[in-house]
Formats: structure tokens, C-alpha cells, sequence
């Protein structure tokens, strides 16, 4: 979904309220629809979003390849800067300094906020990096076979040379 700025100046308190779903996400494997709620406030071309998501998303268990499913719920915010804003923002920069977390902006880009790719973010940032079944894998099996069992017998003659 995209986010029309032109839209703040036809309600009366500049706030702007979402629901939708998205039904496919680049990278992501849905498992069912991305349910995404929340406001943006135009307060005088900065524009502050707050929302909710929730999904189940179809992972891959790192240890025994199984498929899972996991639920993310979480949830989002940014601030977008109009393009004028935004230019003066990048040159007021230093070189080196320290942004807090409420100092980082967005561009507002054709007159748009793309809410999909902003939620496509969080939600890659929530999954877990190593996906594992949970509370445990099922079949330990294949786990097994591939334990470390010592050292492999090709590098057993470094160690020779190094006693």
C-alpha cells in the first residue's frame, strides 16, 4: 500500500489511519497474509507512522530442514521528511556524529510512503536467524550422523608437525 501525502491536507486533524493486508512479500515466505494496522500524523511535513503487524511466515529448520511455521507480531515506526525537508536534513549531517534513534527520517518519494516495503523490513529484521523446531526436532537422526566426532583424518598430519 502506498501512502498519499496530498491525503493529510483533506482531514482535518492530519492523521491518517491504515488497515490492509498484504498478500506477497519479496524474499519472505507468507504462510498466510500480513495484517497491517496503524496512524500517520502530518505534523507540518514530517510525518510519523506508527503500526501493528502479524503473520505467520514458512522458515526452514536449520538442523533437520524441516518446514516451519513461525508468527511475528510486532510493532513498526518511521518518520518520512519531504523532499525539501529531507535535502536540508542530509546537509545539517556532519561527517561524524551520533543520531539517535528518533533523528533517522525517510524520504518521502513521489509524493508516497510505500508501507509494504516498510513492513517487508521489520519483518525481516523479526525472523530468527537460525530457525529451529521448536522445542525440539523430531527426528535427530541425520543430526547424529553428522557429529563432530574428532578431527577430520586429512589434517591429523598438522598436528604432528606441530608436536
Amino acid at each position: 500500500m502506498k501512502l498519499e501525502i496530498k491525503n493529510f491536507n483533506e482531514v482535518l486533524d492530519h492523521t491518517l489511519k491504515f488497515d490492509f493486508y498484504i498478500d506477497r512479500m519479496e524474499d519472505v515466505e507468507l504462510k498466510e497474509r500480513v495484517h497491517v494496522i496503524g496512524t500517520a500524523v502530518n505534523d507540518n511535513g514530517k510525518i510519523k507512522l506508527n503500526g501493528h503487524y502479524s503473520t505467520k511466515v514458512n522458515t526452514q529448520c536449520v538442523r533437520c530442514l524441516k518446514e516451519n511455521e513461525i508468527d511475528l507480531e510486532n510493532d513498526f515506526s518511521a518518520i518520512f521528511l519531504d523532499e525539501v525537508q529531507y535535502n536540508k536534513y542530509l546537509k545539517s549531517l556532519n561527517q561524524e556524529c551520533d543520531i539517535t534513534e528518533e533523528e533517522i527520517y525517510d524520504q518521502v518519494v513521489d509524493g508516497r510512503i510505500d508501507l509494504d516495503s516498510l513492513v517487508r523490513e521489520y519483518i525481516i529484521l523479526d525472523l530468527p536467524p537460525y530457525p529451529q523446531c521448536h522445542p525440539k526436532c523430531e527426528d535427530e537422526s541425520q543430526i547424529e550422523k553428522y557429529k563432530d566426532d574428532g578431527i577430520d583424518p586429512r589434517w591429523q598430519q598438522l598436528l604432528q608437525i606441530k608436536n
